[in-house]
């Protein structure tokens, strides 16, 4: 059984990771990156060379991505399954260029149609045999678009079951060596990375001028040196998966309050009851052209879930109004205490744990149609 896994996120990768380091029998091919490769996966390109947001952003990318899609449909007559990954500007194309070329399509992680873009939706039902969603109110969506060859499917979120943190509160502070921290969160591609990492650096200078606070920002390798130069007369600590199994996950369970770049890593705050603020910034360009086509009040999927502002978003606006959020929830305990709740609520919407297996579950059943 030959697979090939196109992604475009690292979120993606990690659900992917999970749900495949113990499956035998499967030649994967495909995006990845470290992990997915330490698995066996062979690579015919990386996560991190697609990894952009916005319009602007993705321009330089288009002779690279060209190249790729050739590369990719030479393979896929080799491949029995398709598995596309999010990723809706890189995948949707190639979900059309893979028509005829391979055995079955699913399509797992829907694109965020119901906030922008809702014409996606109807390419997905129209070209991929099997929709695999991982928010509950996608199944009802996409029943309008629903064909009679097109199965969906929704088990859960797998974020219940991998958002966990690696060590104890006492030996994570004992490895940091200090014992109260912000959780500085930019973002999980590059250009995420040189965009908000200044954006921050100088929010928590006010801030460390004020409480006196430790930051730490888990990260990928790739970015540490970047990041360590940015933030090299701070009080702020850079760490990857050589320092813990689990950065992200350690720092968002430990931290007093954390400032995280809306994506996914906002939901995984989330589900670790970690009080935070979202926030993000684009090329002027990209947000004037976007603004008008989204659909939806909030950016953060703890906010669409629970259909209401849980986490405050301060999305393409000034540092000091991040600063001010910020200050605010380090000061009011009932503030946080009413994150906590509301992020309890919402691990109950999303389902019961088990989602993992259950997924695995799913996609070797879906394989076996082959």
């Amino acid at each position: 059984m030959r697979v090939f896994f196109s992604l475009g996120e690292r979120s993606a990768s990690n659900y992917i990771y999970h749900i495949f380091k113990d499956v035998k029998g499967i030649e994967a091919w495909g995006i990845t990156d470290e992990r997915l490769e330490s698995i066996g996966f062979k690579s015919v390109a990386k996560i991190e060379d697609l990894s952009v947001v916005g319009i602007m952003e993705a321009l330089p990318k288009i002779p690279f991505v060209l190249k790729l899609y050739r590369k990719i449909e030479n393979l896929l007559p080799y491949m029995d399954v398709l598995v596309l990954c999010d990723a809706p500007a890189f995948n949707l194309p190639l979900l059309k260029r893979a028509k005829g070329k391979v055995k079955k399509v699913v399509y797992f992680i829907s694109p965020q149609v119901w906030a922008w873009k809702e014409g996606r939706a109807k390419l997905i039902a129209e070209y991929a045999d099997h929709l695999v969603v991982i928010l509950p109110f996608e199944v009802n969506f996409y029943e309008r678009y629903k064909r009679e060859s097109l199965k969906i499917h929704y088990v859960g979120h797998p974020l219940l079951d991998i958002a966990k943190p690696s060590q104890s509160k006492e030996d994570f502070l004992k490895f940091l060596g200090i014992e109260r921290f912000v959780g500085l969160f930019p973002g999980s591609r590059w250009n995420e990375i040189k965009r908000h990492s200044h954006y921050l650096r100088r929010v928590f200078l006010e801030l460390v001028r004020r409480y006196q606070l430790f930051g730490v920002i888990p990260t990928f390798e790739s970015f540490r040196e970047y990041l360590e130069d940015v933030f090299k007369d701070l009080p702020v600590r850079i760490i990857t998966h050589r320092d813990t199994p689990s950065p992200s996950y350690d720092t968002m369970a430990y931290s007093v309050i954390s400032l995280v770049a809306s994506g996914t890593a906002e939901l995984e705050a989330s589900l670790l009851l970690n009080p935070h603020i979202v926030f993000y910034r684009v090329h002027p360009l990209t947000y004037l052209m976007g603004k008008g086509l989204v659909k939806v009040k909030w950016v953060s999927l703890t906010n669409l879930v629970l259909g209401r502002e849980a986490v405050p978003e301060i999305i393409q606006r000034d540092w000091k109004h991040l600063y001010r959020a910020s200050e605010e929830l380090l000061k009011f305990e009932h503030l946080k205490e009413s994150m906590t709740q509301d992020f309890i609520k919402l691990r109950h919407l999303l389902g019961d744990e088990g989602v993992i297996n259950r997924l695995r579950s799913l996609f070797l059943s879906i394989f076996q149609e082959v």
